[in-house]
């Protein structure tokens, strides 16, 4: 399949927002555990299924960040393909074997990233959509 070169990644907005404000990379929480990398996506859709998957008992506002291959590439910052893996220490969801994921080698700078938008929730913590981004 061919490589996408736009990207997304959902994160909590106060982690997003204090490393924009600090003028720091963003790192997930489960970086170190994951392998040294940041997971991303080609398709914006996939967002909502990962995201009740691992998230829905994070509580709070989430965005989803989008930026490109080749901002991160000028940043020095590598993209491997890879197969769907585990967040943490929680496996991938049945279905998921086919997904070719885009794992951002370190973290992601804000000056790569060129919009976000919010994740829309139901009260139970469940995503429903991304604002902009998604029907």
């Amino acid at each position: 399949t061919k490589c996408q070169e736009v990207l997304y990644h959902m994160c909590e907005q106060a982690v997003w927002e204090k490393a924009v404000a600090a003028g720091e990379a963003y790192y997930p929480s489960t970086y170190e555990a994951d392998g040294y990398y940041t997971h991303a996506t080609g398709a914006p859709l996939r967002l909502i299924e990962t995201a009740n998957h691992f998230y829905t008992g994070v509580p709070g506002a989430w965005v989803c960040l989008r930026l490109t291959r080749s901002a991160l590439r000028r940043s020095g910052i590598h993209v491997r393909d890879e197969e769907a893996l585990p967040v943490g220490g929680q496996p991938v969801g049945d279905g998921w074997s086919g997904w070719v994921c885009p794992h951002i080698v370190g973290g992601i700078p804000p000056h790569v990233v060129d919009k976000t938008f919010p994740m829309a929730r139901q009260p139970d913590g469940t995503f429903v959509g991304i604002e902009g981004l998604t029907p």
